[in-house]
């Protein structure tokens, strides 16, 4: 059984509203992102709470940005302190909408160890596989995203990978 540490994401969203505001997109916090991934992904660390809410913040940065979820959209996002590693839940929702309603979810996990064998399908050069009309899976460097399609406007394929290329992935590829 190959062993990886994982950040997984659960269904829970954010109670109260998070600022995402974009946050900009320079190394030092893609480097202080990826620092906070690896150290959430270890087993047995827990973030405090400050160290919670910065990695909440700086994960805007990499999520596809306002002109492309368009103004009525929102992300809901919620770190999750696990003692196998943590988790993200993403979720993209209707501004303003406090209901468990989403267009998607996603989840974001930090792999320790990468995978011998991720898919067998070629996803804009990274490794992806997927259920047609449902959800599809990327893995990007040591991060993979999940991305499932809750409402039917987003039940679409096309949809859904449109949306996966609309994360900074060359930026997560090469996160430090």
């Amino acid at each position: 059984m190959r062993k990886t540490i994982c950040v997984f994401i659960l269904t829970v969203l954010l109670i109260g509203n998070i600022s995402l505001g974009a946050e900009e997109l320079n190394e030092e916090s893609l480097s202080r992102l990826s620092h906070l991934l690896k150290k959430g992904g270890t087993a047995g660390v827990q973030l405090p709470s400050n160290e919670k809410k910065e990695i909440e913040r700086l994960l805007v940065c990499i999520l596809p940005d306002k002109d492309y979820i368009g103004e009525n959209k929102e992300w809901a996002i919620s770190y999750h302190d696990m003692e196998e590693g943590d988790f993200f839940q993403v979720d993209l929702k209707n501004k303003g909408d406090e209901s468990f309603n989403k267009d998607m979810w996603f989840h974001i996990l930090y792999i320790q160890e990468k995978p011998s064998f991720y898919g067998n399908e070629d996803f804009e050069g990274y490794r992806g596989m997927g259920m047609k009309d449902v959800h599809y899976f990327i893995l990007v460097g040591n991060v993979e995203i999940r991305a499932v399609a809750s409402s039917q406007e987003y039940k679409n394929d096309n949809k859904i990978k449109e949306m996966l290329k609309a994360f900074k992935l060359k930026k997560i590829e090469n996160l430090p």
